[in-house]
């Protein structure tokens, strides 16, 4: 079903260019999601963000696993967790090399060097847990709760 004219995956298409785009991660690091009522439009396992179609995109339930989670990120856990405890409506993860480098180089958070990220992101925390993992999930939805940006 379109929202605003666009369908899903015509949005995290758009979105998973741009990130290409901008050198913000290589194709096939990283995962996009949109939440959309009850449902979560997210890339498929291996799938390259700069050439998302249609099959590159899947909709799984918000409340639990589906069988649609087979064939989702592998991260699918960790966007579930993160819009069931949280009231954002998107998640754009990447493997940004400056987000990788500064989470090696910073103990607990990361603070944006310039003055606009500090006043739209803030402190950025460090979690820690394993790829598509329980903890990972834990982690990722507890340092979002409140924040309107991201973690490292």
């Amino acid at each position: 079903m379109p929202v605003d004219g666009h369908y899903p995956w015509q949005e995290i298409s758009r979105l998973g260019k741009k990130l290409i785009q901008a050198g913000l991660t290589s194709s096939r690091f990283g995962n996009i999601s949109l939440l959309d009522g009850d449902k979560i439009f997210i890339t498929c396992t291996g799938s390259m963000l700069d050439e998302l179609d249609e099959d590159g995109v899947v909709e799984v339930d918000l409340r639990g696993s589906c069988p649609e989670d087979a064939i989702a990120s592998s991260e699918i856990c960790v966007h579930r967790a993160v819009y069931q405890c949280t009231s954002h409506q998107a998640i754009v993860h990447t493997h940004s090399p400056y987000a990788v480098a500064a989470s090696l180089l910073e103990a607990r958070e990361v603070l944006p060097p310039d003055s606009e990220g500090r006043i739209f992101l803030g402190p950025m925390p460090i979690v820690a847990g394993g790829m598509g993992s329980g903890a990972l999930a834990a982690a990722v939805s507890s340092a979002l709760r409140g924040r309107r940006g991201r973690c490292v």
